[in-house]
């Protein structure tokens, strides 16, 4: 290991100038290695720090050493081209931007990696920020999705975000069981529950005439062959066909006494009808006898007056019920004429025709009721 002030042969003597070059000799020969920089360097000129063994070669400005590699490693502790060997210690970067990336690739220089910040690595692909990972985990960002393919990628699941507020889930911390979907709180929190399917026994109106599965049609058939049905209402399904349903009466103080399922007959709630006439002023012409003092006598005798008979003009006698009694009343004038007057109320009897159909009911739209077995 040796180091020379310069290359150059001075005159001198023959020993002098042998011992001059084996100087240089050595020099070359060790690479100019010394604990420090040599002195007199050039450009291009290498030199091996025995301190720490870094091979060195002067920069072309010949302004200062840039090192090569470890003398003391496998391809002087550089990383093969082929990768065929691995590193040894950490690949350091520079932090990069997305416009400048640490690590990118040959023929696509705008994809790769950069260091957004302090423990913050960005993933750049087409000179665009896709994916963030930090402290808070894995971003997807720009209003990119997450994709989930299948095996051979044939086909794929996207997630995607379009809100305008930020909204964090917490998955549970352990599998439900079979069947069961994902809830959540309303705070973020997911939980796996059963499926709330419709109970056996609910009956829908249904807009056509087919009956989907899993329900029968509510036409008073059989339940047999659907056994948790058969076990909540009986061997039966109702019969609505035509019906009108009514809510059962519980606890209420309407139609009480009344099971559900029962049926109930058509009815009018009581009531009554009334009719009234007017009958028109009227006249009924009588006699009566006025006699010259202007009354009539006070005692017709009898019980009752039967007829009045008329001789000359005068009221002769008055012929009883019970037979004529020979009595005169003298001096009497028979007048016929006058009117009475009479209103009011009259006795009649009113007839109402039948209108209607066959049956009473409100307006409706048929539709098929069915029932969940």
């Amino acid at each position: 290991m040796s180091q020379v002030s310069d290359y150059d042969i001075a005159n001198a003597s023959g020993a002098a100038v042998r011992s001059d070059i084996n100087l240089v000799f050595d020099a070359v020969k060790t690479l100019n290695s010394g604990s420090s920089d040599p002195t007199n360097a050039v450009a291009f000129m290498l030199y091996g720090d025995t301190s720490d063994n870094i091979l060195k070669v002067r920069n072309s400005a010949n302004s200062s050493f840039t090192e090569i590699g470890n003398i003391n490693q496998a391809n002087l502790g550089l990383l093969p081209k082929d990768g065929a060997t691995a590193m040894s210690g950490g690949l350091q970067l520079i932090a990069g931007a997305e416009n400048n990336l640490s690590l990118k690739f040959s023929g696509d220089s705008d994809t790769g990696l950069f260091r957004q910040g302090s423990n913050v690595l960005g993933i750049v692909a087409g000179g665009t920020e896709r994916v963030r990972v930090d402290g808070g985990g894995l971003k997807v960002r720009n209003g990119h999705s997450i994709q989930v393919w299948s095996s051979g990628n044939g086909n794929r699941i996207d997630f995607d975000f379009n809100g305008s507020s930020n909204i964090n889930f917490a998955l549970p911390t352990a599998d439900g069981a079979n069947g069961s979907v994902l809830q959540t709180n309303g705070s973020g929190a997911l939980s796996f529950v059963a499926i709330q399917g419709v109970p056996t026994g609910t009956i829908f109106c249904f807009a056509i005439a087919t009956v989907p599965a899993g329900y029968l049609e509510c036409n008073g058939q059989s339940t047999s062959g659907h056994a948790a049905l058969a076990a909540l209402i009986g061997s039966n399904v109702p019969d609505l066909r035509g019906e009108f349903v009514r809510g059962w009466a519980s606890n209420s103080a309407v139609d009480q006494g009344r099971q559900i399922g029962s049926q109930q007959g058509e009815e009018f709630k009581s009531h009554t009808h009334t009719a009234s006439g007017t009958a028109d002023n009227h006249r009924h012409n009588y006699a009566f006898a006025q006699g010259s003092n202007g009354g009539v006598g006070s005692n017709f005798g009898g019980s009752g007056i039967a007829n009045v008979n008329q001789s000359g003009g005068r009221l002769a006698e008055l012929e009883q019920s019970g037979g004529n009694d020979g009595q005169d009343l003298r001096g009497y004038t028979a007048q016929t004429g006058g009117t009475t007057n009479s209103g009011g109320t009259v006795p009649l009897t009113v007839t109402n025709s039948s209108a209607g159909g066959a049956e009473t009911r409100p307006r409706n739209v048929a539709l098929m009721y069915i029932i969940k077995t």
